[in-house]
């Protein structure tokens, strides 16, 4: 049983508030992983750079301070009592704009299960909207979810309550956002749109075969598409081109194959499908800021011998 202090605590006005100081106090460092699957806490003490990352399909809550993200050509500004949820792998540039050692950056971030949101969806009877083609949106948090949250992140002072109680919490939460502004795009990942589960296959084909050379109109072709709307359709959903969104991945990869001392440049360049190793460089210093070499060096000073959280988002 969940001790007293939650019902005294969810007694406050402000169910955000409440959440918001129990966050505070469970988080440890910049990642706290909570022994609720798939759930951390985020905790950053200033202000940050761009950061380039990879999002898997996640929701973000910020409870403080305030986070920036460039998704393709679109630059997108969330804070406390808001919500981003994103169906695919996105590459954003993100950087915590409002952060202090009296006031952190302050977010919970859940990994979305989908076979559990398509379980959801099946038992829901009346029919939902699937108008959204973006794979990304930011709405405002209700006091119904923002207490939802609160309930299941207070389970993780309550071990033996986890397993049987944790999902029973989160499928209210997945049920709340599906009932909501951002529902269409948690539909997402249930594959029930077959115009977004054709595009989805498409980034998991580039996902995985990122460093193989590719035809738009190919890919186009095997989403039963033309490669005008597949295009269109493509950058609707992760802010990028095809080939702009391959050649993203592909430096992602280059920096984490090179953080972990896989390779040289030249072989890890090639390796990620670059058949110059000048326009790799180029490439790479344009999207992270600096020359490879140059940028791993900060990145494992910053890192202090492990691989960043925020690296993969």
């Amino acid at each position: 049983m969940l001790d007293e202090s939650y019902a005294k605590n969810n007694d406050m006005n402000n169910p955000l508030e409440t959440l918001k100081s129990l966050v505070e106090k469970r988080s440890k460092s910049v990642l706290t992983q909570t022994h609720i699957p798939r759930l951390d806490i985020l905790r950053v003490s200033q202000p940050t750079e761009l950061f380039p990352e990879i999002y898997q399909p996640l929701i973000s809550l910020i409870l403080q301070g305030s986070k920036r993200m460039v998704i393709g050509d679109q630059v997108v500004d969330y804070r406390a009592g808001q919500s981003f949820i994103t169906s695919v792998e996105v590459p954003v540039i993100a950087e915590v704009v409002e952060s202090s050692q009296t006031s952190p950056y302050l977010a919970l971030r859940l990994s979305l299960n989908r076979a559990l949101v398509t379980e959801i969806l099946c038992e829901i009877e009346s029919p939902l909207s699937l108008s959204e083609t973006r794979g990304f949106c930011i709405d405002h948090v209700s006091d119904e979810l923002a207490d939802a949250w609160y309930r299941l992140v207070r389970l993780n002072d309550h071990p033996d309550d986890i397993d049987l109680i944790a999902p029973l919490i989160e499928r209210e939460i997945l049920y709340r956002m599906l009932r909501g502004p951002q529902g269409a795009i948690l539909r997402q990942i249930a594959g029930i749109d077959d115009r977004f589960f054709q595009v989805k296959h498409a980034i998991t084909w580039i996902r995985k075969h990122y460093a193989t050379a590719f035809r738009v109109e190919e890919l186009a072709a095997t989403a039963n598409m033309s490669a005008s709307a597949f295009h269109r359709r493509f950058k609707a959903t992760v802010g990028l081109s095809p080939l702009q969104y391959q050649k993203q991945i592909r430096l992602y990869e280059a920096r984490s194959l090179l953080f972990t001392e896989f390779g040289s440049v030249a072989t890890v360049a090639f390796m990620v499908g670059y058949e110059s190793l000048s326009q790799f460089s180029r490439e790479y210093s344009r999207l992270f800021g600096a020359p490879p070499a140059r940028d791993i060096r900060t990145l494992r000073q910053t890192a202090q011998g492990g691989l960043p959280s925020e690296l993969y988002g």
